[in-house]
């Protein structure tokens, strides 16, 4: 459903995500699609948040491979088994590496593109496995004692371990051959040392020490064991699935307090959190073949829907569709899940492919809570487009002929100035227009002027070019991995 070429280069310039696999990228899970856990990639900076997985699994400990190319991750199937998966870095390409009935879990990459992963239940017996990235080759690690957690080095051919041979959880790091292992840190006894990073330079581990069975932080250690210093003490706070920056100045991990993603500075101990929210400029192109829930909600009537189709986001009323009685109204929305407080630019693409003369209905762009619309409205006099806002003064709308069945259509609000534009020319302007706001796409008919003939709308091309996004705060973010660079680089 694209329209003139140089509209779609436009939205590519103004919206172009993180380059997949690009240095600082951080891949990371999220229940942001209803619940659902799906993998999502943000800038270090925090923009360009994507999401890359539609699928049945739920989502966890992602890993970026070497190059780049390839995330691998553990994912719990619908028939109840955790296994190992990978995609490529734009979240296609889904390939299930392991079916054994015992729990497959934290991936990891080695330099030469093979897989290690744990394998066993989180309470053990728990084994280290390697495999070649497309599942063949499957073999156990003769690594000490029971095993969790492991990573093979950026360089070489080591690999970093949690292990209980020597009684507490304590890191080893071994070839994995398993020769040449030594131990590297005793670990505490109430839980012990686990979930060994290797820094970009492949000399440093961090890793996270549990002192009280309920406590983690995140401490550093030289490989050969010397050089403990402890990075975050936070008694109130547990820290997870912890990631080198990709300049190892500083350590990106999960807070389990609130489920954030948040960075500690080495030089320092500072702390900073990691935006993994929306952030405008961004483009929905509807080009994923289904709605993104954790882009959209979606609100329908009865005999009224609204799903992503052909590359659009398609709302359609049914002509034996059934007025709702409370609103006087029949029809169907998708609303952005985040909120706009401030002032916004936004817009969409649309095309009216069932549209009746007279018809009786409305469908276009909708400043949601934040009391103004643009669209077209067809009515029992010519067709319009139409801008109206609820504004400090009342009231106020204005609708102007026209016979155009595609179009653009724009909100802007401005120090509480809303404007409203079809085609790119304003043509309806109220002061005073105030309060949050949630972009909508809407189609509906109201019951006094509907013909009960069937109408549809296909939306294309969302574009938020401006404004400060306020999120659901039930989101919460899982497992971030930090790529590093075409070369690419937890436990809840």
């Amino acid at each position: 459903m694209k329209r003139a070429w140089l509209v779609g280069i436009l939205a590519l310039l103004v919206s172009a995500p993180p380059a997949f696999g690009a240095t600082g990228t951080i891949v990371f899970a999220s229940n942001r699609a209803d619940g659902n856990r799906e993998l999502y990639a943000v800038n270090a900076d925090g923009s360009g948040e994507h999401r890359l997985t539609f699928n049945n699994l739920v989502e966890r400990g992602p890993a970026w491979s070497p190059d780049g190319s390839r995330i691998a991750f553990a994912g719990l199937a619908l028939d109840g088994n955790w296994d190992i998966y990978t995609v490529d870095a734009s979240g296609g390409d889904l390939r299930r590496l392991t079916t054994d009935p015992e729990r497959d879990d934290n991936p990891r990459w080695t330099s030469d593109g093979r897989l290690v992963w744990q394998h066993g239940p989180f309470n053990c017996p728990c084994q280290e496995w390697i495999m070649n990235a497309d599942g063949t080759g499957a073999a156990r690690l003769p690594l000490a004692g029971n095993v969790l957690t492991a990573d093979p080095s950026p360089h070489g051919q080591k690999i970093a371990y949690a292990t209980d041979a020597g009684g507490s959880w304590s890191l080893h790091v071994a070839q994995l051959n398993g020769k040449g292992d030594k131990q590297v840190t005793t670990g505490p006894a109430a839980f012990g040392d686990f979930n060994p990073r290797w820094a970009p330079s492949g000399s440093d581990l961090s890793f996270l020490r549990d002192n009280t069975g309920n406590n983690n932080d995140i401490y550093v250690v030289k490989e050969n064991g010397q050089g403990l210093l402890q990075i975050t003490n936070t008694p109130g706070d547990n820290e997870f699935w912890q990631s080198w920056s990709a300049d190892g100045q500083s350590i990106v991990y999960m807070s389990g307090n609130d489920n954030r993603i948040r960075s500690v500075a080495l030089a320092d101990g500072s702390v900073n959190d990691i935006n993994t929210s929306p952030m405008a400029p961004f483009t929905d192109t509807f080009d994923q073949g289904t709605r993104d829930a954790s882009m959209w909600h979606v609100v329908q009537d009865d005999g009224a829907t609204m799903a992503v189709s052909g590359g659009a986001a398609v709302a359609s009323i049914a002509a034996n569709a059934s007025i709702n009685p409370a609103s006087n109204s029949v029809g169907a929305h998708f609303g952005l899940q985040c909120s706009l407080p401030g002032d916004f630019d936004f817009q969409v693409d649309y095309s009216l492919p069932q549209w009746p003369a007279n018809g009786g209905f409305f469908a276009g762009l909708s400043a949601i809570f934040g009391s103004g619309t643009v669209g077209r409205q067809s009515g029992p006099w010519p067709d319009l487009v139409v801008g109206d806002a609820v504004s400090s003064t009342g009231y106020t709308s204005i609708g102007l002929p026209t016979a155009d069945l595609s179009g653009t259509l724009r909100l802007v609000r401005s120090g509480g100035t809303f404007t409203a534009y079809e085609n790119g020319l304003p043509f309806f302007t109220a002061p005073g227009v105030l309060g949050a706001t949630i972009p909508g796409l809407v189609l509906w008919a109201t019951g006094d002027i509907w013909t009960h003939q069937a109408g549809s709308v296909a939306f294309d091309n969302f574009r938020l070019n401006s404004g400060a996004l306020t999120c659901p705060d039930w989101w919460q973010d899982y497992g971030p991995d930090v790529a590093r660079g075409a070369s690419a680089g937890g436990e809840d």
